[in-house]
């Protein structure tokens, strides 16, 4: 997780930091709203724990920026050619004949009663672990839920959050056969989040500050209904100062996904280990799947990725075995709700895997 490095005896250099941060949140918020406009005419303390040894996290980083030295702003036309090494940018089909046992190791498939919910937000620079756990579920979010709800009132929206959230954990409890009590739910925030910009930024000096204390109200809304929650703070981010992926995952097996596979590519000629750099989606809501995963696009053609530069991205959508109707219409929903950008020359490719099932 980055860190913030206060230096008290500069203060100018301070504030001049402070200045260019709003200045970048409001650009942010202008293009979120555009974005937003867009999509409604087309219609990870941490919750990952902090390690306590490298082998627990991915070790292998996203490409480095290389930074203009006239704004400061990564070089995303070399980003884009080193992200498109990635076989999966090229043909998703054929990575996926070759590569979906690796997908498939990062789903929770034990039937091991569930003990802990995760929630971070859906942006792809949230580090994640190595393993996959043993009873644990993840749910990504654009905020971790601070644009889950569009209720008029703030109350509203986060008893609208609480009452999903605790609804999806007493599902896991009675499907696991234990007391609601027994799992632990974790919300978490991070630095410089979009989804904070968007909903707060017009407002807020802090918008991220806001997040925070939106999902510490978020935690006692679930505690008040029984819910083991917990507010863990800004989740562990790569050192990525732009939004740099090509592709959504979007989990329908109701966040048995937990991590996205490190696998050896064959790159300008040598084998080197990759990771499958994505944002992921997965949400108790299929409509709010819908908004974020719209939003991850929204975001990689937009001022703080690639912008115009943008001219392919996919969608890997994994259905949910128990229920594959109803992640067959999220599919034809993302392919209407995709149109919009389609029409701004960016080729979008909708791909689909079968998660794999439950052993309970």
């Amino acid at each position: 997780m980055p860190e913030r490095h206060e230096q008290p005896h500069d203060a100018s250099q301070a504030q001049r930091n402070a200045a260019e941060n709003v200045a970048n949140r409001r650009n942010f918020l202008r293009i979120s709203a555009i974005s937003a406009a867009t999509t409604i005419l087309s219609s990870s303390s941490c919750t990952m724990e902090h390690p306590d040894h490298n082998d627990d996290v991915a070790p292998v980083k996203a490409h480095a920026h290389k930074k203009h030295e006239s704004h400061g702003h990564p070089d995303m036309d070399k980003e884009l050619r080193d992200q498109m090494k990635h076989p999966f940018h090229t043909n998703p089909e054929q990575w996926l004949e070759t590569h979906g046992k690796d997908l498939d190791a990062c789903f929770d498939c034990s039937g091991e009663p569930v003990t802990e919910v995760t929630i971070v937000c859906i942006d792809e620079r949230m580090t994640m672990a190595l393993k996959t756990a043993s009873g644990k579920r993840v749910l990504r979010m654009a905020g971790s839920g601070v644009l889950f709800s569009k209720a008029l009132t703030e109350d509203e929206q986060i008893e609208e959050l609480a009452d999903s959230l605790a609804q999806y954990v007493a599902a896991l409890a009675q499907a696991s056969g234990i007391d609601v009590s027994s799992i632990k739910l974790k919300i978490s925030s991070h630095l410089t989040c979009g989804a904070a910009a968007k909903k707060f930024g017009a407002e807020s000096a802090d918008p991220d500050e806001s997040a925070r204390e939106y999902q510490q109200k978020a935690v006692a809304a679930l505690k008040a209904r029984g819910i083991n929650a917990e507010f863990t703070n800004d989740a562990p981010m790569n050192d990525n100062t732009a939004h740099n992926a090509l592709a959504t995952i979007v989990d329908f097996s109701r966040g048995r996904l937990q991590r996205t596979p490190i696998t050896v590519e064959n790159v300008d000629g040598m084998a080197q280990p990759m990771t499958l750099n994505t944002f992921v989606v997965s949400s108790p809501s299929d409509a709010k799947a819908l908004e974020d995963a719209l939003l991850s696009i929204g975001i990689a053609s937009g001022s703080h990725s690639y912008g115009e530069q943008l001219k392919q991205y996919t969608f890997l959508v994994l259905i949910d075995p128990a229920d594959p109707k109803r992640s067959w219409q999220f599919v034809s929903d993302l392919t209407a709700g995709a149109k919009p950008f389609e029409a701004k020359g960016i080729k979008v490719k909708i791909v689909t895997r079968e998660a794999p099932k439950d052993e309970k």
